[in-house]
């Protein structure tokens, strides 16, 4: 038998870290636990290789969004290439999609799309930075732009948050189909990939676009809970 390398062990790793998070959450999750998942019989096995939860976070990253991200920029381009009827729904497609293929990864499984909506529960871990710094927000970047081209009755920070609302809900809705919870949760029939898919774009795309309507909080409201924002 060939002798486990420094990089296979890092990969088994990665992958007992990803399945173990995904399945009970990141925060429930031992280092300890990793490490026997992973069959380490060395108990600092995880610790030599990535030293601290938020480093195991970053690598897992790492491991999965160069790919999403290429794809992005290449379904940009294809956007910027479509007729100009057409350049919405292409870009659309081009936040959605490069996430929801990553689910049909069958060997071995893709589990991208549950991690991603894990770490968005963890609110010490600074997603964002890490993106930014490693360029894993390009392809998003320029979705932005040709998004502002194509709005530009909308101001910039409404076009902003309906950008990032498009990312969080295909991330949290595509999660839910997967985990199977959607008809459980709700008893409306989400069986067929197709139909659910092209009904996220459908939404995703009109509230990308969709017109700014004018809304206040009632003060009363406001006054009376904590939602952890300052005022």
């Amino acid at each position: 038998m060939a002798l486990r390398t420094h990089y296979d062990t890092k990969a088994i790793l990665l992958r007992s870290a990803e399945a173990l998070f995904v399945e009970r959450g990141i925060d429930a999750v031992s280092m300890r636990e990793i490490n026997r998942h992973a069959g380490q019989r060395n108990a600092s096995s995880l610790h030599y290789h990535f030293s601290s939860r938020d480093n195991l976070l970053e690598a897992l990253i790492d491991w999965r969004m160069p790919p999403v991200n290429r794809r992005r920029h290449a379904m940009v381009e294809l956007c910027r290439q479509a007729a100009p009827e057409e350049r919405r729904r292409k870009l659309t497609e081009a936040i959605v999609m490069p996430l929801a293929e990553t689910m049909f990864e069958r060997d071995p499984p893709n589990h991208w799309i549950r991690l991603h909506a894990r770490i968005y529960e963890v609110s010490s871990f600074d997603f964002s930075a890490v993106f930014h710094t490693k360029g894993y927000n390009s392809g998003l970047l320029a979705v932005r732009q040709i998004h502002e081209a194509l709005s530009p009755e909308l101001p910039q920070l409404i076009r902003d948050q309906r950008l990032m609302f498009a990312i969080r809900m295909s991330v949290y809705s595509l999660a839910d189909w997967l985990r199977g919870v959607l008809k459980m949760q709700s008893m409306i029939p989400v069986d067929d990939p197709n139909i659910f898919l092209g009904n996220l774009l459908d939404v995703m795309n009109a509230s990308l676009y969709a017109p700014v309507t004018p809304f206040s909080v009632p003060l009363h409201a406001w006054q009376n809970q904590d939602t952890g924002h300052t005022r």
